[in-house]
C-alpha cells in the first residue's frame, strides 16, 4: 500500500491516532521503499526504536545487511483498531467509575458555581432523557450520521428501532450494524436504511454501540449492556478519535446485501463477493466470511455472472482482474 493509498483509505490518520507524526511518516516511507538498512538493532533512532516497540516494523538481517522492515499496512490497521478499540472500552470503564462521584458532586457545584459553560463531555444516567436525546441527535443531523448498531448494546433503555433520520436523511448516512440485525425482528431497519439512501455494513461484532451527529456530538453508551446511561461528547478531539475508530470498521465490514450502488453493473456486495470468488474461496466460504446464507451467495453468485456476461466463476475472476476489482 503507497503513501497515497494510506491517505486515501485512513490508514494514515488512524496511525496519527497511536503513532508520533515522526513515526507515522517514516513507517509510510516504509512502506514505500519496502525496507531501510540500519547500522544496528541495538542501535536504532528514536523513530525506528517507536516502530519496532509498537509492533508496526522489525529488525531482520539480509545478506549480510540490517534491515528496518515494516508490517504489511493490513496488519499495521487491524492493530490500531485493536488500540482504538481498547481506547473505547477504557473510556467506558473510567466513565462508568466516576459517575457515582459526579452525580453526587453535581449538587456542590450547582450551588456554588453560576458556570454555565457547556461541558465537553456529559454523563447522562436518567433513563427518560435517554431516549429521548438518541431521537433528537439523530433527526438533526443534516451532513453526516454515523453509527455502530449492536441490538444488545440497546439494552432496555432504547430498544432497536428504525432511526428518525429515515424521515430526511443526512447527506451522508453509514451505519454498521452487527448480524444480530439479519434477523426477522429487526432485518427491516438496516433494508429501510438502505432504501432511503443511506449506506449500510455489515460486521460478526463490534466493540460498542456508537452516534456521531455532524461530527458535532457523540454517544457512547457506558457500558456493554447499555443500561448503566451514555456519554455525550461534544469534545472536537474525541470526536475525531471515535470517528477513526468507526472509519476502521467501516473498512472492515461487509456491504449489506441489498446495497445499491449509485449506478454501478454491480452492487458494492456483489463487488465484495467478486472478490471473494476472484480469490478462490467456495460459496460455503464465502457465505459463512460475509454472514449471510448460502442460498443468498448463490443468487448474488448467479447475478454476478449474468451482469458480466460469463458463464463460469473463472471467467468472472478474470472480468473482475481486467476491471481492477479483485
Amino acid at each position: 500500500m503507497s503513501s497515497s493509498t494510506m491517505a486515501r483509505d485512513g490508514t494514515g490518520d488512524m496511525l496519527e491516532q497511536i503513532l508520533s507524526p515522526a513515526a507515522t511518516a517514516l513507517y509510510r516511507r516504509l512502506t514505500t521503499d519496502h525496507y531501510h538498512v540500519v547500522d544496528d538493532a541495538d542501535t536504532l533512532e528514536e523513530t525506528q526504536r517507536e516502530l519496532v516497540d509498537s509492533g508496526f516494523a522489525r529488525v531482520e538481517e539480509w545478506n549480510g545487511l540490517v534491515r528496518l522492515v515494516p508490517v504489511a499496512p493490513a496488519t499495521a490497521a487491524q492493530m490500531v483498531l485493536r488500540t482504538l478499540t481498547d481506547t473505547i472500552g477504557k473510556w467506558q470503564q473510567e466513565t462508568a467509575r466516576a459517575v457515582d462521584e459526579l452525580i453526587r458532586l453535581e449538587p456542590q457545584h450547582s450551588a456554588a458555581s453560576d458556570d454555565s459553560r457547556t461541558p465537553l463531555a456529559e454523563v447522562i444516567t436518567d433513563p427518560a432523557r435517554i431516549p429521548a436525546l438518541v431521537h433528537d441527535l439523530q433527526a438533526s443531523a443534516r451532513d453526516e450520521l454515523l453509527s455502530l448498531e449492536v441490538p444488545i448494546a440497546a439494552g432496555v433503555i432504547c430498544r432497536p428501532s428504525l432511526s428518525p433520520a429515515a424521515a430526511n436523511p443526512p447527506a451522508r448516512w453509514r451505519t454498521v450494524f452487527t448480524t444480530g440485525y439479519l434477523t426477522a425482528e429487526y432485518q427491516h431497519i438496516p433494508e429501510t436504511i438502505v432504501r432511503r439512501g443511506g449506506e449500510v455494513r455489515l460486521r460478526r461484532t463490534l466493540p460498542t454501540k456508537l452516534l456521531i451527529s455532524d461530527r458535532t456530538f457523540a454517544l457512547v453508551p457506558l457500558d456493554q449492556p447499555g443500561v448503566a446511561g451514555v456519554v455525550l461528547f461534544r469534545s472536537a478531539t474525541v470526536i475525531t478519535t471515535l470517528t477513526v475508530l468507526f472509519d476502521a470498521l467501516w473498512e472492515q465490514s461487509t456491504p449489506h446485501p441489498s446495497g445499491t450502488s449509485g449506478g454501478e453493473s454491480l452492487t458494492p456486495f456483489e463487488h465484495h463477493v467478486l472478490s471473494l470468488l476472484a480469490s478462490g474461496l467456495k460459496d460455503e466460504e464465502i457465505a459463512e466470511h460475509t454472514h449471510v446464507s448460502l442460498r443468498t451467495v448463490r443468487r448474488h453468485v448467479a447475478s454476478i455472472l449474468h451482469k458480466l456476461a460469463v458463464d463460469t466463476r473463472f471467467a468472472a475472476g478474470v472480468q473482475a482482474a481486467k476491471r481492477g476489482w479483485a
